[in-house]
């Protein structure tokens, strides 16, 4: 396993089904853009939903956990807070977020044997 540095602020919204999310990673993507990506060291935002309908997760990635501290310092929080309501109000949804430091990952590696496989 690999060590990383990178820092994930990951927000859970809610969902009423499948039909809802994409409006809901629409309009916080559109967030993003708006309020956090032209951030220094702002790595992405993705959003994958959740198979059963229920939620879109918001994984966003920054260099590090300095970077995503910077960002709640030195920005518009009274701004982005309300842009943020607004878009909650929007697509009535709600959201938790939770932040994470990376600390490992484990990328491709060559195919397996057939043996391996079981093919």
């Amino acid at each position: 396993m690999k060590p990383l540095s990178h820092f994930f602020s990951v927000i859970d919204y809610t969902a009423s089904g499948a039909d809802d999310q994409p409006a809901i990673a629409a309009e916080f993507a559109r967030l993003q853009e708006d309020w956090v990506a032209s951030y220094p060291r702002f790595v992405s935002a993705r959003f994958p939903a959740n198979t059963d309908g229920s939620s879109v997760c918001a994984i966003v990635e920054w260099a590090s956990e300095m970077d995503f501290h910077n960002l709640e310092r030195v920005s518009d929080n009274k701004g982005r807070i309300a842009a943020l309501a607004a878009a909650f109000e929007h697509v009535a949804a709600k959201g938790a977020r939770r932040t994470f430091r990376a600390i490992g990952e484990v990328g491709p590696t060559p195919a397996a044997s057939p043996a391996k496989t079981g093919a």
